[in-house]
């Protein structure tokens, strides 16, 4: 019997606890802390991490562009780690890990066996001065990772060709999902609210191309010339009406998931598609997917950062408390 509780600082505090691989409980910390987004989960912490709890895996993502959203995440992280201390119970960092927790939580609670998994957000965990932003899994084996030095803090990190080492691709292009809190910011919205920018893409010109992703270097690459803060005649060539721009991103976005999708499938050689990630949350691109492709499409039902929780639980269950991969679902509908 094994009891893990899974905590998230990343976007979206939240807590689960898992029991022999089971989804006991869930709970994202603005829900008892009555403030919006909270980043914490130092109040659910404190609830639920006790004598019983075998360990506690905490998964942030470190920002370098928030200090003090990077602030109170630092603060909450050694709160719960005293709280764990204290209480005796083990704790283990997933801090470098959070494309597998996305792909952890669509996959251990996905209906196959046997599937690619592919995630896409605004940033992952960093690893030697690259993000992760895009990542596809053969069940829950990384085969291809997309790194970006987008996010870099040094001006140096822009520069140079994208290049490929062994599968993983390394560039210096914004991920679909940043590019989506750029135009949501430009946009007037909060830079969170990609939602609102999918929204207002139905308003804008039915002519409006979809080319700010574009095939090179053997990927399907955000373009150089992308920037919608304070000059929009960058690669427009006018002045764009916002509900124009957001229609130019949306229908860029969904033809760049396509890509991802297909190059999943071709990578794992598999017709079962699990998707994770913030992006994820963009209904229009799932729908298009499933026009587009005959893959048998599970979206996981908590995409965004919240999910993580779930994910480093069962990760931590998978690879160190049970001896089998994952349970064996026998399902008819995707059969």
């Amino acid at each position: 019997m094994a009891k893990i509780v899974g905590i998230n600082l990343a976007k979206n505090g939240s807590l689960a606890i898992i029991e022999d691989g089971r989804i006991e409980f869930y709970l994202e910390e603005e829900r008892v802390s009555r403030i919006k987004r909270d980043v914490s989960a130092k109040t659910l912490a404190d609830k639920y991490i006790d004598s019983s709890v075998d360990v506690v895996t905490i998964c942030d993502c470190f920002t370098r562009y928030n200090k003090q959203t990077h602030r109170e995440r630092t603060e909450a992280k050694n709160i719960i780690l005293k709280i764990a201390r204290d209480r005796g119970v083990r704790s283990v960092d997933y801090r470098n890990r959070h494309h597998d927790c996305h792909a952890a939580c669509v996959w251990y609670t996905s209906p196959f066996h046997d599937s690619a998994v592919l995630v896409m957000d605004g940033k992952g965990s960093y690893h030697d001065g690259y993000c992760e932003v895009e990542s596809i899994y053969d069940n829950m084996t990384p085969v291809f990772k997309h790194y970006s030095t987008f996010y870099s803090e040094e001006e140096s990190a822009l520069e140079g060709e994208p290049h490929w080492i062994d599968a993983n691709l390394y560039s210096n292009r914004t991920s679909v999902g940043q590019a989506f809190r750029r135009v949501s910011r430009y946009c007037g919205f909060d830079e969170i609210e990609a939602g609102k920018t999918m929204g207002l893409s139905a308003y804008g010109h039915p002519a409006t191309p979809a080319d700010l992703f574009n095939e090179e270097y053997g990927h399907s690459l955000c373009s150089t010339e992308f920037s919608p803060e304070g000059n929009t005649t960058k690669y427009t060539g006018a002045p764009l009406l916002e509900a124009d721009l957001a229609l130019r991103l949306q229908k860029s976005a969904e033809k760049h998931a396509v890509f991802m999708v297909k190059k999943a499938v071709e990578l794992t050689k598999k017709k079962n598609v699990c998707v994770s990630g913030g992006f994820f949350l963009n209904c229009l691109a799932n729908y298009t997917i499933l026009k587009s492709t005959d893959v048998n499409l599970y979206v996981d039902p908590i995409a965004y950062d919240g999910g993580i929780a779930i994910g480093s639980a069962l990760l931590e269950y998978y690879e160190h408390f049970c001896d089998t991969p994952r349970p064996i679902r026998i399902s008819t509908v995707f059969a």
